[in-house]
């Protein structure tokens, strides 16, 4: 066994020499053989009159260090203002309208007229109201006359009689008259003269009187009319009750029937460009006061009296 060892030793041993010597003999049989200084002359005169290889570089312009020269690209304007660039802050600022900041640069856009006019607000009140009441000469109760006031109107209904037709308002019927006496809050006496009345257009039967017209308490009227169209009303009756007029919403905020005021939201995109942008506008809009009445024409003052003549 140990014979066999050695002679496979031995063997490898002898190719390895030989394997050596054959690389030591012919170098370039492992790596390509390094030339000599002339060869290296050889080869680099070769490479600088070989023409150059692949694509050809585009050659950009240098940028320019004269004043007033712009050799860089602007940031991309934004229709908001919104111009950033590198070094450069915005100044910005709080637009209370839309409630939030904004570039001072920013063209503010404009607030149109709110729009609409408060007409009245206040309880619905019934058409009529007892103006008078009298015996004919038979003194008989059924006989009784009775005189109707058009609250809206202020033209009378004369002559009427209970449980008989008006011709000039056949939707009615007066149904029943009382006399209702007693003392006040304050412990003075009154008297009202009280009138069933079956509407057949309003759909009720009521009680008017000789004091004032009849309110319905349970429900409040608010008519409202468009600033520049005055065919266009409106009639609402609740906080929260809305509409929209001119791309605007309104909605009611609150009322207050002691000052004849109501308070208004307007919501408006002013921006067509940006519909989600919306603007609030809010407004407390009074009924007006009714026009001073007319002044009464006074009679002209007599012309003065020539004065006598003097006589010596």
């Amino acid at each position: 066994m140990n014979s066999r060892k050695d002679i496979l030793l031995v063997s490898l041993g002898a190719l390895l020499f030989v394997a050596g010597l054959a690389v030591y003999l012919n170098p370039g049989l492992i790596a390509p053989p390094v030339p000599d200084e002339d060869g290296k002359a050889a080869i680099i005169n070769k490479l600088r009159q070989a023409p150059p290889a692949g694509g050809t570089y585009v050659a950009t312009p240098r940028a320019s260090l004269e004043d007033n020269v712009k050799d860089w690209l602007s940031p991309e304007e934004d229709e908001d203002n919104w111009d950033y660039d590198l070094f450069t802050t915005i100044d910005v600022v709080w637009d209370p309208s839309i409630k939030e900041y904004v570039p001072r640069s920013r063209k503010a856009d404009v607030l149109p007229p709110f729009g609409i006019e408060l007409v009245s607000v206040g309880y619905p009140t019934y058409t009529f109201m007892l103006s008078s009441s009298s015996l004919p000469a038979s003194r008989k109760e059924e006989d009784r006359l009775f005189s109707l006031k058009n609250v809206k109107t202020n033209k009378y209904l004369d002559d009427c009689k209970l449980n008989r037709p008006i011709p000039d308002a056949p939707y009615l019927t007066l149904k029943a008259y009382r006399v209702e006496k007693g003392k006040d809050a304050d412990g003075f006496p009154y008297v009202r003269n009280i009138l069933t009345v079956d509407d057949r257009q309003f759909g009720q039967i009521v009680e008017i009187d000789d004091e004032k017209p009849l309110e319905f308490k349970k429900r409040i009227d608010i008519v409202l009319r468009s600033a520049d169209d005055p065919s266009w009303t409106q009639n609402l009756h609740q906080v929260g009750d809305k509409f929209e007029l001119n791309g605007a919403t309104f909605v009611v905020k609150g009322i207050d029937l002691p000052s004849k005021s109501v308070t208004f939201e307007k919501t408006i995109a002013l921006n067509p460009k940006r519909p989600k942008k919306l603007t609030f506008d809010q407004q407390t809009l009074v009924v007006p006061a009714p026009p001073p009445p007319a002044p009464k024409n006074k009679p002209a003052a007599p012309a003065p009296k020539a004065p006598a003549p003097v006589t010596k």
